[in-house]
Protein backbone atom coordinates (compact mmCIF):
# COMPACT_ATOMS: atom_id res chain seq x y z
CA UNK A 1 0.00 0.00 0.00
CA UNK A 2 3.38 2.35 0.45
CA UNK A 3 3.09 4.37 -3.20
CA UNK A 4 5.50 7.44 -2.79
CA UNK A 5 4.59 8.74 -6.04
CA UNK A 6 0.79 9.28 -4.93
CA UNK A 7 1.90 10.70 -1.87
CA UNK A 8 4.57 12.97 -3.07
CA UNK A 9 1.54 14.43 -5.62
CA UNK A 10 -1.15 14.88 -2.42
CA UNK A 11 1.47 17.11 -0.85
CA UNK A 12 2.69 19.26 -3.79
CA UNK A 13 -1.24 19.59 -4.30
CA UNK A 14 -1.52 20.04 -0.63
CA UNK A 15 0.46 23.25 -0.90
CA UNK A 16 0.29 26.00 1.86
CA UNK A 17 -1.77 24.35 4.30
CA UNK A 18 0.89 22.22 5.30
CA UNK A 19 2.48 25.63 6.71
CA UNK A 20 -0.72 27.15 7.94
CA UNK A 21 -1.83 23.83 10.14
CA UNK A 22 -0.11 24.12 13.13
CA UNK A 23 -0.82 27.58 13.50
CA UNK A 24 -4.96 27.85 12.46
CA UNK A 25 -6.34 27.64 15.64
CA UNK A 26 -5.70 27.50 19.24
CA UNK A 27 -5.96 23.63 19.26
CA UNK A 28 -3.04 23.57 16.66
CA UNK A 29 -1.61 26.00 18.25
CA UNK A 30 -1.44 23.74 21.44
CA UNK A 31 -0.45 20.33 19.27
CA UNK A 32 2.37 22.18 17.93
CA UNK A 33 4.28 23.39 21.36
CA UNK A 34 3.64 20.41 22.58
CA UNK A 35 5.56 18.69 19.60
CA UNK A 36 7.91 21.28 20.58
CA UNK A 37 7.91 21.03 24.22
CA UNK A 38 9.08 17.58 23.28
CA UNK A 39 12.10 18.41 21.53
CA UNK A 40 13.70 20.40 24.14
CA UNK A 41 17.22 19.33 25.02
CA UNK A 42 17.94 17.88 21.53
CA UNK A 43 18.04 20.70 19.77
CA UNK A 44 20.27 23.77 20.18
CA UNK A 45 23.70 25.16 19.29
CA UNK A 46 26.56 22.92 18.25
CA UNK A 47 23.60 20.27 17.29
CA UNK A 48 23.53 18.56 13.88
CA UNK A 49 19.55 17.81 12.88
CA UNK A 50 18.23 16.24 10.16
CA UNK A 51 14.13 17.61 9.79
CA UNK A 52 12.65 14.03 7.92
CA UNK A 53 9.58 14.38 6.13
CA UNK A 54 10.03 18.58 7.31
CA UNK A 55 6.99 19.73 4.98
CA UNK A 56 7.02 22.98 4.54
CA UNK A 57 9.51 23.65 7.23
CA UNK A 58 7.94 24.83 10.12
CA UNK A 59 9.77 22.64 12.90
CA UNK A 60 13.11 23.13 10.87
CA UNK A 61 12.76 27.48 10.99
CA UNK A 62 12.23 26.60 15.00
CA UNK A 63 15.07 24.35 14.89
CA UNK A 64 17.42 26.44 12.94
CA UNK A 65 16.07 29.12 15.48
CA UNK A 66 17.92 27.05 18.45
CA UNK A 67 21.14 27.45 17.16
CA UNK A 68 20.80 23.71 15.22
CA UNK A 69 22.34 23.18 11.93
CA UNK A 70 19.28 21.50 10.02
CA UNK A 71 18.87 19.98 7.37
CA UNK A 72 15.32 19.53 5.77
CA UNK A 73 14.72 16.36 3.31
CA UNK A 74 10.70 15.62 2.26
CA UNK A 75 9.39 13.51 -0.60
CA UNK A 76 7.54 17.11 -1.74
CA UNK A 77 9.54 19.40 -3.93
CA UNK A 78 6.56 21.29 -3.32
CA UNK A 79 7.19 21.72 0.04
CA UNK A 80 10.69 21.92 -0.06
CA UNK A 81 10.21 25.02 -2.03
CA UNK A 82 7.84 26.43 0.75
CA UNK A 83 10.46 25.47 3.04
CA UNK A 84 13.19 26.88 1.42
CA UNK A 85 11.20 30.01 1.02
CA UNK A 86 9.86 30.57 4.39
CA UNK A 87 13.80 29.59 5.89
CA UNK A 88 14.92 32.56 3.68
CA UNK A 89 11.78 34.52 5.02
CA UNK A 90 13.13 33.82 8.44
CA UNK A 91 17.26 35.31 7.54
CA UNK A 92 18.17 31.86 8.70
CA UNK A 93 19.70 30.31 5.44
CA UNK A 94 23.01 30.50 7.35
CA UNK A 95 22.19 27.39 9.65
CA UNK A 96 20.50 25.32 6.71
CA UNK A 97 23.06 22.79 5.30
CA UNK A 98 21.09 21.02 2.57
CA UNK A 99 17.62 20.57 1.14
CA UNK A 100 16.56 17.09 0.10
CA UNK A 101 14.05 16.07 -2.07
CA UNK A 102 14.04 12.26 -1.33
CA UNK A 103 11.96 9.08 0.05
CA UNK A 104 12.99 8.82 4.16
CA UNK A 105 13.19 4.94 3.17
CA UNK A 106 16.38 6.04 1.06
CA UNK A 107 18.27 8.20 1.90
CA UNK A 108 21.95 6.88 0.76
CA UNK A 109 22.51 10.62 -0.38
CA UNK A 110 23.74 11.16 3.25
CA UNK A 111 26.00 9.03 5.41
CA UNK A 112 25.87 6.93 8.08
CA UNK A 113 25.62 8.77 11.88
CA UNK A 114 25.67 12.24 10.55
CA UNK A 115 23.27 13.92 12.84
CA UNK A 116 22.77 14.63 16.48
CA UNK A 117 19.32 14.26 16.28
CA UNK A 118 16.77 13.16 13.86
CA UNK A 119 13.73 14.67 14.00
CA UNK A 120 10.65 12.85 12.04
CA UNK A 121 7.55 15.09 12.84
CA UNK A 122 4.10 15.00 11.34
CA UNK A 123 2.67 11.55 9.33
CA UNK A 124 5.38 10.43 7.34
CA UNK A 125 5.76 7.27 9.13
CA UNK A 126 1.91 6.48 8.48
CA UNK A 127 2.16 5.92 5.03
CA UNK A 128 4.94 3.28 4.98
CA UNK A 129 3.15 0.45 5.75
CA UNK A 130 5.12 -2.93 4.59
CA UNK A 131 8.04 0.07 4.32
CA UNK A 132 7.90 1.21 8.28
CA UNK A 133 11.02 -0.82 9.26
CA UNK A 134 13.10 0.30 6.27
CA UNK A 135 12.06 3.82 7.12
CA UNK A 136 13.09 3.75 11.03
CA UNK A 137 16.26 2.19 9.85
CA UNK A 138 17.29 4.95 7.88
CA UNK A 139 16.55 7.27 10.39
CA UNK A 140 19.14 5.06 13.02
CA UNK A 141 21.40 4.70 10.35
CA UNK A 142 22.05 8.15 9.68
CA UNK A 143 21.66 9.13 13.55
CA UNK A 144 25.33 9.29 15.67
CA UNK A 145 26.35 6.49 18.01
CA UNK A 146 24.32 8.29 21.22
CA UNK A 147 22.01 10.91 19.37
CA UNK A 148 18.51 11.09 19.25
CA UNK A 149 15.43 10.27 16.60
CA UNK A 150 12.34 11.89 17.64
CA UNK A 151 9.05 10.57 15.56
CA UNK A 152 5.44 11.51 15.91
CA UNK A 153 2.53 9.66 14.17
CA UNK A 154 -1.28 9.91 13.92
CA UNK A 155 -2.80 7.58 16.90
CA UNK A 156 -5.47 5.48 16.10
CA UNK A 157 -7.35 5.83 19.49
CA UNK A 158 -6.74 9.02 19.77
CA UNK A 159 -7.61 10.31 15.73
CA UNK A 160 -10.98 8.50 16.95
CA UNK A 161 -11.46 10.66 20.14
CA UNK A 162 -10.77 13.68 18.67
CA UNK A 163 -13.59 13.30 16.04
CA UNK A 164 -16.33 13.18 19.21
CA UNK A 165 -15.37 17.15 19.61
CA UNK A 166 -14.72 18.24 15.67
CA UNK A 167 -16.12 21.26 14.89
CA UNK A 168 -18.27 21.23 11.86
CA UNK A 169 -18.38 17.71 11.81
CA UNK A 170 -21.73 14.64 11.17
CA UNK A 171 -20.65 12.62 14.38
CA UNK A 172 -23.78 10.50 12.93
CA UNK A 173 -22.45 9.84 9.51
CA UNK A 174 -19.72 8.89 11.23
CA UNK A 175 -20.27 6.58 13.49
CA UNK A 176 -23.40 5.44 12.17
CA UNK A 177 -21.94 4.23 9.48
CA UNK A 178 -18.71 1.84 10.45
CA UNK A 179 -18.69 -0.16 7.80
CA UNK A 180 -18.25 2.72 5.38
CA UNK A 181 -15.63 4.95 7.33
CA UNK A 182 -13.77 1.24 8.28
CA UNK A 183 -14.10 2.10 11.83
CA UNK A 184 -13.72 -1.05 13.02
CA UNK A 185 -11.01 -2.41 10.19
CA UNK A 186 -8.92 0.83 11.54
CA UNK A 187 -9.34 -0.37 15.47
CA UNK A 188 -8.67 -4.15 14.75
CA UNK A 189 -5.83 -3.51 12.39
CA UNK A 190 -4.61 0.15 12.32
CA UNK A 191 -5.26 0.01 8.47
CA UNK A 192 -6.95 2.81 6.41
CA UNK A 193 -7.02 1.70 2.93
CA UNK A 194 -7.47 4.38 0.19
CA UNK A 195 -11.40 5.75 0.86
CA UNK A 196 -13.52 8.57 -1.15
CA UNK A 197 -14.78 10.24 1.88
CA UNK A 198 -10.56 10.82 2.79
CA UNK A 199 -7.96 12.97 0.60
CA UNK A 200 -4.79 11.32 2.38
CA UNK A 201 -3.08 8.40 0.63
CA UNK A 202 -3.71 5.03 2.66
CA UNK A 203 -2.55 5.73 6.42
CA UNK A 204 -1.28 3.01 9.28
CA UNK A 205 -2.54 4.36 12.20
CA UNK A 206 -0.46 3.21 15.77
CA UNK A 207 -1.56 2.48 19.22
CA UNK A 208 1.55 3.26 21.90
CA UNK A 209 2.31 -0.50 22.30
CA UNK A 210 2.41 -0.90 19.21
CA UNK A 211 4.97 1.97 18.53
CA UNK A 212 7.15 1.29 21.76
CA UNK A 213 7.57 -2.10 19.68
CA UNK A 214 8.61 -0.39 16.76
CA UNK A 215 11.11 1.18 18.31
CA UNK A 216 12.73 -1.18 20.17
CA UNK A 217 12.85 -3.28 17.07
CA UNK A 218 14.78 -0.42 15.91
CA UNK A 219 17.15 -1.13 18.67
CA UNK A 220 16.57 2.22 19.87
CA UNK A 221 16.99 2.94 24.25
CA UNK A 222 15.66 5.47 26.89
CA UNK A 223 12.47 5.45 24.72
CA UNK A 224 9.67 8.04 26.22
CA UNK A 225 6.62 8.01 24.39
CA UNK A 226 3.82 11.52 25.00
CA UNK A 227 0.61 12.27 22.96
CA UNK A 228 -0.26 15.64 21.76
CA UNK A 229 -3.01 17.11 21.95
CA UNK A 230 -3.69 15.41 25.60
CA UNK A 231 -5.75 17.05 27.94
CA UNK A 232 -7.63 18.99 25.54
CA UNK A 233 -7.61 16.47 22.69
CA UNK A 234 -11.05 16.80 20.58
CA UNK A 235 -11.47 19.77 22.72
CA UNK A 236 -11.20 22.66 20.07
CA UNK A 237 -13.87 25.12 20.46
CA UNK A 238 -13.16 25.57 24.41
CA UNK A 239 -9.52 25.80 23.50
CA UNK A 240 -10.01 28.62 21.58
CA UNK A 241 -11.70 30.16 24.90
CA UNK A 242 -8.61 29.68 26.78
CA UNK A 243 -6.65 31.48 24.29
CA UNK A 244 -8.17 34.73 25.02
CA UNK A 245 -6.92 34.60 28.85
CA UNK A 246 -3.27 34.92 29.17
CA UNK A 247 -3.57 33.27 32.87
CA UNK A 248 -6.00 30.40 32.00
CA UNK A 249 -3.98 29.57 28.20
CA UNK A 250 -0.30 29.60 30.43
CA UNK A 251 -2.41 26.96 32.66
CA UNK A 252 -3.45 24.77 30.02
CA UNK A 253 -0.37 24.79 28.44
CA UNK A 254 1.37 24.37 31.76
CA UNK A 255 -0.76 20.94 32.50
CA UNK A 256 -0.54 19.77 28.91
CA UNK A 257 3.25 19.95 29.36
CA UNK A 258 3.10 18.05 32.66
CA UNK A 259 0.51 15.63 31.38
CA UNK A 260 1.01 14.31 28.17
CA UNK A 261 4.05 11.92 28.81
CA UNK A 262 1.52 10.02 31.34
CA UNK A 263 1.68 6.09 30.51
CA UNK A 264 -2.36 6.51 31.08
CA UNK A 265 -2.42 9.55 28.73
CA UNK A 266 -0.43 7.71 25.59
CA UNK A 267 -3.62 6.80 23.13
CA UNK A 268 -5.66 10.27 24.28
CA UNK A 269 -4.22 12.73 21.39
CA UNK A 270 -4.67 12.56 18.04
CA UNK A 271 -0.47 12.40 17.20
CA UNK A 272 1.83 9.45 19.61
CA UNK A 273 5.06 11.10 20.46
CA UNK A 274 8.15 8.90 20.76
CA UNK A 275 11.88 9.48 20.63
CA UNK A 276 14.40 7.01 21.46
CA UNK A 277 18.74 7.11 21.88
CA UNK A 278 21.19 5.17 19.14
CA UNK A 279 22.86 2.80 21.34
CA UNK A 280 27.00 4.09 21.27
CA UNK A 281 29.29 1.11 20.48
CA UNK A 282 30.56 -0.84 22.22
Amino acid sequence: MYNPEQIKNFYNNYGMREWERFNLTAYDRINYLLHMHFLQGHIGKGKKVLDAGCGAGRFSIAIAQSGSEVTLLDISDEQINIARNKILESALSGRVSNFIVGDLCEMSMIEDETFDTTVCYGVALNYLFDNLSKGVSELVRVTKRGGTILISVNSKWGVIHSLLGKENFDILDFFGRPDYWYIDKVVDTGDLPQHPGVSHPPRHFFDAEELMGVLQKAGLKDIALGSSPCLTAGFSSKVELLEKDDKAWETIIRLEEKSHCLPTMLDYGEFLLAKGVREYLI
